[in-house]
């Protein structure tokens, strides 16, 4: 992982393309490739570059935000996954929280909360609670997230257990809890 920019200049070679550059690269391939095996590893390398905060500036700047939450709707769970992951490492940082948030992003991580891949949920669980801030508790501790949540509290996975505990102990009070399962009854 790179701190400073400077070090990020240091390990690009004199002919290689720098960083912004190569992000826009991957997003005009994925936006233009027909195949899904590129479509797989050009997600993957972008969920890749999300993990290191020296990347952040240009992947706002080349809208992989946008292309994650656009990919979070997809019917593909590979293409799921890594943008579900890549969004995971993202939420972090204020700057891209405030974007998710205010790009649907919350909705559309809601709607995979109930797929039938583990580590998508995962992604999920752990990216809300990334985005989470009291003044839009409403937005993600709602009856339809929590009482997700709380069936993943029951899951047999060990890590999916956990992260829906920790979620529930940590983000939710008790009427939160019992308005999700009022709601899931009627």
């Amino acid at each position: 992982m790179f701190h400073k920019p400077q070090d990020l200049l240091k390990h690009t070679p004199v002919d290689g393309i720098n960083r912004p550059e190569f992000l826009k690269q991957l997003v005009q391939e994925f936006r233009k490739t027909t195949s899904t095996e590129s479509k797989y590893q050009v997600l993957a390398n972008l969920a890749n570059f999300s993990y290191d905060p020296i990347n952040y500036p240009y992947i706002r700047s080349q809208k992989v935000i946008d292309l994650f939450i656009e990919q979070l709707l997809s019917d593909d769970n590979k293409l799921i996954a890594f943008a579900a992951a890549g969004l995971c490492n993202l939420a972090n940082d204020p700057e891209n929280k405030n974007y998710i948030i205010g790009n649907g992003g919350i909705q559309n991580i809601e709607n995979n909360l109930s797929v039938g891949d583990d580590n998508i949920i995962l992604s999920c669980i752990t990216t809300l609670m990334y985005l989470y801030a009291p003044e839009i508790k409403t937005d993600i501790v709602n009856p339809s997230i929590v009482g997700s949540i709380l069936s993943h509290a029951q899951s047999e996975n060990p890590r999916l257990r956990n992260v829906a505990k920790i979620f529930l102990t940590d983000f939710c009070n008790e009427q939160d809890i019992h308005s999700a399962i009022t709601s899931n009854t009627t």
